[in-house]
């Protein structure tokens, strides 16, 4: 089920998703450089841990919490049931928050940036400054306040945490300077398990980032809107050039949350919110996302009693070579139109949510032309809710929907008693090795600077 982009190398795809498998235990630490190795081969091989530590971020367990709190999927077997009502502690985001700096994180991505500035592979390195852009623009949404100017520095043992809006600005900076690096040449080929190294493509990627990481911001800064449409107008246009976390149909390349439904079967079902959404507007994507029962039709939990509930499709989205949306024409097109519907611009606004809907057409081959009528027929404020909601039902699994509902208040879910979560807690082995920075978790805030009021 591999969708667009350009197909891996079968046995890098497969040593690195066999590495990736144990991601719970540091799975890529960072590479020694043997002083006799050829630099191209350091470099590609350093890029290829960066790449899957960047997948499994994306995809892996915050995936899972962002589509718990969201509703899109629902919590029903042991440590999940308690996640979905909101419990969670340090240790629930522990790797993935060391995987920012190592195992493919930033310790790397300085290492790869470096080889690449030496080689004079300006493309190379715009593609690793993507990378460390979407990493660090991610993990500010999520952690707020985060360790960067002085991370990875190993004369820098307790680095300071950097203000959420200081790592923005740093991570748009890299993104600009992506932009322009990716203009020149020298990229990394078939170690580029994506696109290939194909500039125009990542150029595009960057922008979309950009204009996400704007949109994160524009709850307390509303300039952020037009900035958002600067960036997005040369974002993703195209389904074939949506950024994806690469699968194959063997047992080490595949799909995360295929692995995690198979060895964690009835964890996680359906979402109480989604699924009903789907089922009563008719929307053909709902066989992507789940199943039937086996009495036929669709139900999320908390309408299946005892009887079975909906779960993820394993021949849809969590199909076991099903690539995982990063980053796509999809959210790029709601992106300019909930910016535009917010500047004033309702035509704009219209004519880029229908873009959207073009793109989830062309991505699963279905036909949303009556969902497309239903909004075109829509004014303010309708037309926004119609906007955000079909960009929650196309952002499926991905880690910004969580971002989107704490930024709109949409859509309008029934939380858990105790309201949807603002941040995370920073993880426990950060906590243990840099405590004259990072606080313990009582003494941390509930929101981040960017979300200054909740929903609840």
């Amino acid at each position: 089920m591999r969708r667009h982009g350009h197909p891996p190398a079968r046995g890098v795809l497969t040593a690195l998703l066999l590495t990736g498998s144990l991601w719970a235990c540091d799975f890529l630490d960072p590479i020694t450089a043997d002083p006799n190795a050829v630099p191209e081969a350091a470099l590609d091989q350093l890029f290829t841990g960066i790449q899957v530590n960047t997948w499994f971020f994306g995809e892996g367990q915050i995936s899972r919490l962002a589509a718990l709190w969201t509703q899109q999927m629902t919590g029903t077997d042991r440590q999940f049931t308690a996640l979905d009502a909101y419990i969670f502690n340090e240790q629930d985001t522990d790797t993935e928050f060391q995987a920012i700096y190592t195992g493919g994180g930033l310790v790397d991505l300085k290492a790869a940036k470096a080889l690449a500035e030496e080689q004079g592979r300006s493309v190379y390195l715009g593609i690793l400054k993507v990378h460390e852009a979407y990493l660090f623009g991610m993990a500010a949404s999520l952690w707020g306040d985060i360790p960067y100017s002085e991370a990875a520095d190993p004369a820098i043992e307790t680095p300071v945490l950097d203000d959420q809006a200081r790592v923005y600005a740093a991570v748009q900076n890299l993104l600009s300077e992506a932009i322009g690096e990716l203009g020149g040449s020298g990229g990394p080929g078939g170690a580029d398990l994506s696109f290939g190294g194909d500039p125009a493509t990542w150029r595009a990627v960057a922008r979309t980032l950009k204009a996400r990481f704007h949109m994160h911001w524009a709850e307390s800064d509303p300039s952020r809107y037009g900035q958002a449409i600067a960036e997005a107008r040369e974002g993703i246009l195209d389904a074939a050039g949506n950024w994806e976390a690469v699968h194959g149909a063997t047992a080490f390349e595949n799909n995360v949350w295929h692995q995690f439904a198979r060895d964690r079967s009835g964890y996680i079902s359906a979402g109480d919110h989604l699924l009903p959404l789907m089922r009563e507007r008719g929307d053909p994507r709902i066989a992507q996302y789940f199943t039937e029962v086996p009495d036929g039709g669709y139900l999320a939990p908390f309408e299946s009693g005892a009887a079975p509930a909906s779960q993820i499709s394993e021949t849809g989205r969590a199909a076991p070579d099903a690539n995982f949306p990063l980053a796509t024409c999809a959210e790029n097109a709601y992106i300019l139109a909930e910016a535009h519907h917010m500047s004033g611009s309702e035509a704009e606004a219209l004519s880029a949510a229908r873009e959207g809907l073009a793109c989830q057409e062309a991505y699963y081959g279905v036909d949303l032309s009556g969902v497309g009528e239903t909004i075109g027929a829509l004014a303010a404020p309708a037309l926004l809710d119609a906007i955000l909601e079909q960009k929650y039902i196309a952002q499926f699994l991905n880690i910004d929907v969580w971002n989107d509902y704490k930024r709109t208040c949409r859509p309008d879910l029934e939380p858990r008693p105790g309201g949807v979560p603002g941040r995370f807690f920073y993880g426990l082995t950060e906590r243990q090795t840099n405590s004259g920075n990072i606080p313990e978790p009582a003494q941390q805030p509930a929101r981040n600077d960017n979300d200054p009021s909740g929903c609840n």
